[in-house]
């Protein structure tokens, strides 16, 4: 009580020590987003050169043209939007230095005109894939009679407007830079002799693994050799983090699978009880077969039940990929392995096409008319209408499920049959079937109880994460660790700080990120350890964790030119430096030998004959891409000439012409190699530059802040 009394007298302290803690959290939070945000405000997502992408224009970028998307998908959409918005940016700033641009009159072109953009393509493309110009003619009306008042409606095509421009501008800016390729005419000779003169030799290949890596350990001079040969390669546009990482695994135990087997009982009995077997089936996560099904398209551990009980027999339960599985079978049906059919399609499964549908086959059965002149007249299935609606000869379960059903379960030659599909309504007529073997099918209700980890076996695999999480301090406890308890230690691929996959085991979305974000922790360092364990739901939708997974940081690799610390960290570089150092060791012991059959004996490897080999192609059968080889043996000229040893990407090599390489002259018209040459260096540009031009622009991207 006195307590209570001095708080009531003081009641100030109280409150200035309120305020206090209250402005120190302010604090916290300011000094926190300060450190995360560095040099950009909390609403610029990236800058590409110079120019700020906000995340307002971002996030209402993605809800206006991403507005239904599929689960999971989130990183990607983002990843897309990013693409968008660096590329828009660069053309933008291009199209403004050159002095280009869309007008006015041609942006209505491509939205409505008769040079539609690829964009308009692709959004508003009817049911025959060519576009709604109905729907497009509507909008344009709505836009110039000041009807098209609907925020989001105008939005979404105000942002629609600016995706053509780009779209547009990268059309425009190619097409610049590919008109300005010429071949001069030593191009055109070079590309003939390319092409056209052909190498026969013999060779031997010394591979790499000959010399153990024990004696071939690259040193630092090794690697600033490497460097000062090929200053430009390993440069690194962006910093990249590589982790170390290992799995525990979530199996079901045995006590797993006999609780799955006392629940696929279950479904049994309630499967056998039903009035209606196949709403029973659909209400616990079952199927029902809209097909016949052969003893080949059928589980292999029931088969020969499935194939050979009586209709209505339930089969089970029996394991197949991961379940027990519950099968009644609703009928047999011998079913022909192809038909022959025609058909008139309606497009819109509507009342008043149905009409039309009846009308046809009216005059069908009363022989008014012929099949293949209404199709003809009718039909708004382009493929098959200019042949009286033939379809050919097809298979069972290439069509629809409703069209395949018409034809193979429910025909009789001769005969006409609607039926609606999400093409619209279709008059069918089947010409002809084929019955290979006669083999019956069956029709199935299937229930499946998958076999999945308990809570208990999910938590005994994350205690012995965790146990090993408390002993790791580093990464080299995790590796011993991991040997020790026999897991695997595995390395991911470089990664960037707005990755979301982890390439190396499947996952992406959220949990990869989890991951990536950590590993890119300002104050995290090389040979950290996570202090938690990152868990992995299950892929194929269960509702368990399928695995959990400790993570070390393995490497920094920072953005610029690479160093011989950056090279050691590079699986690839190392490689290269490891198999230079090789090559010099066998190159060394070969001397000046020559002689083919003592070298493979010597060096337990093997002679091979390559044929038919041309400079353009650079590619040795069964050694595979082997420029500097070809290079070598075009060099030599004349029959029996033998090449030094050559270094290779696949080992050490030594080669001896079987014939002389013909000298060839280059013929008179050199257009068609000409032609040739210009179209190569098109097609690359026109694939390439962007991307190019992407990599050597100043680009900084801030989504790891924000996602």
């Amino acid at each position: 009580m006195a307590l209570i009394g001095t708080i009531r007298k003081n009641g100030w302290i109280l409150i200035v020590l309120m305020v206090l803690a209250l402005g120190g959290f302010i604090l916290m939070d300011i000094i926190t987003n300060a450190q995360r945000y560095g040099s950009a405000d909390i609403n610029t997502i990236g800058e590409v050169r110079g120019e700020e992408i906000k995340r307002s224009e971002f996030d209402t970028y993605e809800k206006l043209i991403y507005s239904n998307p599929q689960p999971g998908t989130a990183y990607q959409i983002r990843q897309q939007v990013w693409d968008y918005f660096v590329e828009r940016t660069l053309l933008e700033k291009e199209a403004e230095a050159i002095g280009t641009g869309i007008s006015k009159e041609e942006l209505l072109d491509l939205q409505f005109g008769q040079n539609l953009s690829p964009v308009i393509f692709q959004r508003f493309a009817g049911p025959d894939g060519q576009p709604n110009r109905e729907q497009l003619n509507n909008i344009k009306n709505a836009i110039e009679s000041g009807n098209f008042t609907d925020p989001l409606n105008r939005a979404y095509w105000a942002t629609q407007e600016k995706e053509i421009i780009t779209e547009r501008l990268q059309e425009k800016i190619s097409a610049l830079l590919t008109k300005a390729v010429y071949a001069p005419s030593w191009q055109a000779e070079m590309a003939y002799r390319e092409s056209n003169q052909r190498a026969n030799f013999l060779y031997a290949r010394i591979p790499y693994d000959r010399v153990p890596d024990a004696d071939a350990t690259p040193t630092d001079d090794d690697f600033k050799a490497y460097l000062k040969e090929n200053p430009r390669l390993y440069y690194q546009f962006e910093e990249t983090r590589t982790v170390e990482y290992v799995e525990l695994n979530v199996y079901p135990t045995a006590a797993d699978s006999a609780a799955a087997y006392e629940a696929a009982w279950k479904l049994w009995e309630g499967l056998r009880a039903a009035e209606n077997d196949s709403l029973y089936a659909v209400t616990n996560r079952g199927t029902v077969d809209s097909r016949y099904r052969k003893k080949d398209d059928l589980p292999a551990a029931a088969a020969d039940s499935l194939t050979t009980a009586p209709v209505g027999t339930i089969v089970g339960p029996f394991q197949d990929q991961g379940a027990w599985v519950v099968a009644k079978i609703l009928g047999r049906k011998v079913v022909p392995d192809s038909v022959q059919a025609r058909h008139i399609l309606i497009r819109n499964a509507t009342p008043e096409n149905e009409k039309k549908i009846d009308s046809l086959m009216q005059l069908l059965t009363s022989k008014a008319a012929s099949f293949d002149s209404l199709a003809r007249a009718n039909s708004e299935d382009p493929g098959s209408a200019s042949k009286g609606g033939d379809l050919g000869w097809f298979a069972e379960g290439v069509m629809v499920p409703e069209f395949n059903a018409a034809c193979f379960y429910d025909s009789e030659i001769g005969k006409y049959y609607k039926v609606s599909t999400q093409f619209g309504w279709h008059l069918i007529e089947v010409t002809s079937k084929k019955f290979l073997n006669n083999q019956a099918g069956v029709r199935l209700a299937t229930l499946r109880q998958l076999i999945e980890p308990s809570r208990e076996t999910q938590q005994r695999v994350k205690d012995k994460a965790l146990e090993i999480l408390q002993r790791a301090k580093t990464r080299e406890d995790l590796a011993e660790l991991a040997k020790k308890e026999g897991y695997v230690l595995m390395v991911s691929q470089p990664l960037k700080a707005a990755d979301y996959t982890l390439s190396s085991f499947g996952a992406q979305g959220e949990e990869a990120r989890e991951i990536v974000r950590w590993a890119f922790e300002a104050k995290n360092k090389v040979g950290n350890v996570a202090q938690e364990v990152f868990s992995f739901r299950d892929p194929g939708g269960g509702y368990f964790d399928s695995k959990y997974v400790l993570v070390a940081l393995k490497s920094i690799l920072p953005k610029g030119p690479a160093t011989v610390a950056t090279l050691k960290e590079n699986p690839r570089a190392e490689l290269e430096v490891r198999n230079r150092k090789k090559a010099e060791i066998i190159k060394g012991k070969l001397g000046n030998k020559t002689d083919l059959n003592a070298i493979v004996v010597e060096w337990n490897a093997f002679i091979d004959t390559a044929q038919n080999v041309t400079m353009i192609q650079a590619f040795i059968p069964t050694a595979g891409a082997e420029p500097r080889v070809v290079g070598e043996v075009f060099h030599l000229a004349k029959k029996d000439a033998t090449t030094r040893p050559i270094a290779g990407s696949n080992g050490v090599y030594i080669a001896r012409l079987t014939e002389s390489i013909p000298q060839l002259e280059p013929p008179a018209d050199l257009a068609m190699f000409r032609r040739q040459v210009t179209s190569s260096a098109s097609t690359g540009i026109r694939m390439s530059w962007l991307n190019i031009w992407r990599k050597y622009s100043e680009i900084d991207d801030y989504r790891s802040r924000f996602f």
